[in-house]
């Protein structure tokens, strides 16, 4: 029983690597995109002010606000 748990542990921690690899692929896009800069560190994919700045860049290219 202990190596069925084990496996799906392992398998699970996998699946959340890997999801959290491609998420941080997604937002460094985005920035890149929105803003035109290469994010230079981790804390500036969790900081809120770069996401303040890209939901600001986000509103002033579609001409309004968002909702």
């Amino acid at each position: 029983m202990h190596g069925i748990s084990n496996l799906i542990l392992i398998c699970t921690a996998i699946v959340s690597a890997i999801a959290s690899w491609i998420l941080g692929i997604r937002m460094r896009r985005r920035i890149k995109r929105v803003l035109g800069v290469d994010v230079q560190s981790e804390s500036e994919l969790t900081s809120i002010n770069t996401w303040m700045k890209v939901e600001d860049a986000e509103e002033r290219s579609k001409g309004g606000k968002l909702q």
